[in-house]
This record gives structure tokens, sequence and C-alpha cells, in this order.
């Protein structure tokens, strides 16, 4: 394709400012509702949003001032760690990267997924009542779930940047084990404040957290969207990805509402 009839696909592809103005106002309308809509407080809206994601064991859980977060310890720490990676990704200048890390760290951060699925696998043994290897707790279901969320932002983002972008690019997300380190301060921060349960954090992690998970479930939404569009490896500038941004968006706060009716209904059903 010659230089002209390129740059002619693009601007035809790139999408109206009234359509992206649109899109924007109109997700940021539905997410002020589901927050500040007159009824139950705050942190009980946050927790129904969130219940079709985790299952919100009490006893799985950190009490910041005696209130219970939206989700349980491991589902904050994979969330959180998922949201503050991403965005030292793109504070660090790595927005964009689209190679995965070298081999040797992918399997460090695959491994990091696997401790959270042994921690889990030995937590639901303990739950129901079976023999398990150790006496699992809120702070290493946290710690592996932070762990968890870094590899998922580290994995994720090249997958989707090599989905949407025109241009290749040769930055890696994360390059050297003395780069990865370098993530650990925030985790280790999220860590402490969260372990903290201090009355101060509790709005904070509670709408970090959910913010979490409607990042994570956006970023499939959006690899579906632009696949079904055959939109994929087209994008040049994020003003263009605005209004599949705003439409993943809407459909992940649906699907989490969906989920969220979908438990209660079948809470109802069994009795529970």
């Amino acid at each position: 394709m010659s230089t002209l009839s390129t740059t002619h696909y693009f601007q035809r592809k790139r999408p109206k400012r009234w359509l992206i103005g649109g899109i924007v106002l109109l997700s940021l309308l539905v997410f002020a509702i589901l927050l500040f809509f007159p009824g139950a407080s705050l942190l009980n809206r946050m927790s129904w949003l969130d219940s079709g994601i985790c299952a919100q064991i009490a006893s799985h859980s950190f009490y910041p001032g005696g209130e219970r977060l939206p989700l349980c310890a491991r589902n904050t720490g994979i969330y959180l760690g998922f949201l503050m990676t991403l965005t030292t990704l793109y504070g660090k200048g790595k927005g964009r990267a689209q190679q995965l890390p070298p081999w040797p760290l992918v399997i460090l951060l695959v491994g990091g997924i696997t401790a959270l699925a042994v921690d889990g696998i030995n937590s639901f043994l303990l739950d129901l009542g079976i023999q398990h290897i150790y006496r699992p707790n809120n702070l290493l279901r946290l710690a592996t779930g932070l762990v968890t969320g870094l590899a998922m932002a580290l994995l994720l983002l090249p997958m989707l940047n090599r989905l949407f972008w025109c241009g290749y690019s040769e930055k890696r997300s994360v390059t050297t084990g003395q780069e990865l380190v370098q993530y650990l301060p925030g985790l280790v921060l999220c860590f402490f404040v969260v372990a903290s349960q201090n009355v101060l954090i509790l709005y904070p992690i509670a709408l970090l957290s959910t913010a979490g998970i409607l990042t994570a479930l956006g970023s499939l939404n959006l690899i579906v969207l632009v696949c079904v569009s055959r939109r994929d490896e087209t994008f040049e500038h994020y003003r263009e990805l605005l209004p599949f941004l705003g439409f993943a968006f809407l459909f992940a706060i649906g699907e989490m509402l969906l989920l969220a009716q979908l438990k209660l209904t079948l809470l109802h059903a069994l009795g529970v």
C-alpha cells in the first residue's frame, strides 16, 4: 500500500470528534450513576458491583476501620497490583511496549501466578475441611494477589499493543531482572497500606481495586471489539481507540452488573 493510500485509509477510519466525546461522556455518566446514585452507601454499591467477580468471604477480607473491603484479600491484591503496574508502565514510557519480557522473566512471572493458584487451592481445601498443606492467611493472599497483578500487566500489555498499533515497537514491558525489581516498591507500599487496615485507606483501596477490575475486563472487551471490527494493527493514535475504549468500559460495567445479579439469583435459588 502506498504512503498516500495508507494516509487516506487512516483518515477514513478516524472517528468523528462528537462520537469520541459522546462515548467518553456516556461512560463517565454511567460510572457516576453507579457511584453516587441515592440509596445504599458507596461502599455497599461497590461491594454489590464486585460481588459477581469475588466470593467476598468474610474471613478472607480486610476490614479498614471495621468496614469490609468490596473484594477479598486475594482479589484486592490482584486488581490493585494490576492497576498499579499498568500505571507505572505508562509512567515509564512503556505504554506502547509490544514485546514480552525475556523468557526467564516470563517463567518467573508465571511462577508468581502459580504461587497464587497453589495458595488458592490450599485455602479452598481448608474451607472444605480437607487436609491442606499449611494454614493460609490474608497477608499471604494479598501478597500473591499483588504479584499476580504485576504479572498480568507485564504480560497482557504487550499483547494488547501488538493487536492495536500499526507501528512496530521493539520495546519490552520489562527487559531485565533489575528493571523488574523497580516495580516492587509500589507493590510493597500497596501491601503495607492494605494490611494496615487504617480507616483512611478504606475508600481509596475500594475505588482503586474496583477500577482495576473494570480495567482488566475492559481490556478483554477491547480485544474482542477490535478483532470483531477487523481493526487490528490499524491504529496510530490513542484518540482512534477512544470509541472502542468507551464501549469496552460500558460492556465491563454491564458484565459486572449481570454477574452480580446472576450470583444473587443463584444464592436465592439455593436458599443461601
